[in-house]
């Protein structure tokens, strides 16, 4: 089934469209709420209310035929908004989110041997990147979105997405020889 007709069951009423979008894409949301915060009741209160609204709005939700990417921007403001709160009620201002990007390195590392040094070479590299780096990163080839997809996230235009993901890769590539970049680009990519 498409996901234009699967969100358009969901406007209509379908509760088994519901269960079915919860199932499909709550361990990606869940996985990417991590990223913001490490508080799994926070990540897990924000996609319950997620999909209250949704359900609870389902007749006013505007039309799209990309349900990761809408399920993405929802989820990424409710964690942010949470994380704020949390950190006001605490004193601390919030200056910029964190992205926590911890990859699968199963893929990276092809000799038992060489395990730790490379694990220790990449994660050092990608230290280098913004937070908004890694979270580019993550969505372009782990959560494998597109360029609009990201776009709309990020809350930033198609350009800007394009070129920060290249800056990126620039970046990545001043510390990583060019075999060890496409090695990390391939296992976000293919990690799970």
């Amino acid at each position: 089934m498409s996901e234009k007709k699967l969100w358009n069951q969901l406007k209509a009423g379908d509760k088994a469209a519901l269960e079915t979008i919860y199932r499909t894409y709550f361990k990606d949301l869940y996985s990417y709420g991590k990223k913001f915060a490490k508080d799994t009741a926070v990540i897990e209160d924000c996609i319950q209310e997620l999909f209250i609204e949704l359900w609870s709005k389902r007749e006013n939700l505007s039309e799209t035929d990309q349900i990761k990417p809408y399920l993405y921007v929802s989820i990424r403001r409710k964690i942010l908004s949470q994380v704020k709160k949390g950190r006001s009620q605490t004193g601390i201002e919030l200056q910029e989110y964190h992205f926590d990007a911890e990859l699968s390195f199963e893929h990276i590392l092809i000799q038992k041997e060489d395990n730790v040094e490379r694990k220790k070479y990449i994660e050092t590299a990608f230290e280098q990147l913004s937070d908004r780096q890694k979270e580019i990163l993550y969505l372009k080839y782990y959560a494998q979105m597109d360029y609009d997809a990201i776009s709309e996230i990020m809350d930033m235009n198609y350009q800007s997405a394009r070129n920060l993901v290249s800056r990126a890769i620039a970046k990545l590539s001043k510390v990583l020889s060019v075999k060890m970049l496409v090695i990390l680009l391939l296992s976000i990519k293919y990690s799970s």
